[in-house]
């Protein structure tokens, strides 16, 4: 578990670093005299600045527990990539990362429905049944993906007074 905490600790410091600096770079309204503390980047700033901080705490009890000494072979790689949290892992990576790649050059509404409906799909739909017997689990895909992305659109747009990629 100290090994896992090791590379978890490293990850958690760098996502709140990276959260903690896009965060300042969002706008802060005062061109517009609005309140400091209505910015859209507190919230995220503030989520980044715990992260970092639990990262490194992590980060050192991990050091302490010499969580630093890894052994790789090639049949703990070949059990490490079999294992199926981390092939769902893999999948929830891939996709956001394909996600934020296409944010901004396409629609927001539509990249987010197709995002969150191929979410889904990839972790209820099972290959070895038919489509017909799995309708049901494409129809409410779909209805949640619309559902949603229509949701996080309006909320953003007209409650946040965010403009969306």
């Amino acid at each position: 578990m100290n090994k896992a905490d090791f590379f978890t600790s490293i990850f958690l410091f760098l996502l709140g670093l990276i959260v903690f600096i896009i965060s300042i770079r969002m706008p802060t309204f005062r061109e517009l005299g609005a309140n400091p503390y209505s910015a859209p980047g507190i919230v995220p700033g503030i989520l980044g600045v715990i992260l970092l901080f639990m990262g490194a705490i992590l980060f050192i009890r991990s050091t302490i527990r010499k969580g630093y000494k890894i052994r790789l072979s090639s049949q703990g790689m070949k059990l490490f990539f079999k294992n199926n949290s981390i092939k769902r892992f893999l999948i929830a990576l891939f996709l956001s990362v394909f996600y934020v790649i296409l944010l901004g050059k396409i629609n927001y509404f539509i990249l987010t429905t197709i995002y969150i409906l191929i979410f889904i799909i990839s972790f209820e739909f099972t290959i070895n049944k038919s489509v017909f017997f799995q309708r049901k689990i494409l129809f409410f895909a779909l209805f949640e993906a619309v559902l949603i992305a229509a949701s996080i659109s309006y909320i953003f747009r007209y409650l946040f007074l965010v403009t969306l990629p």
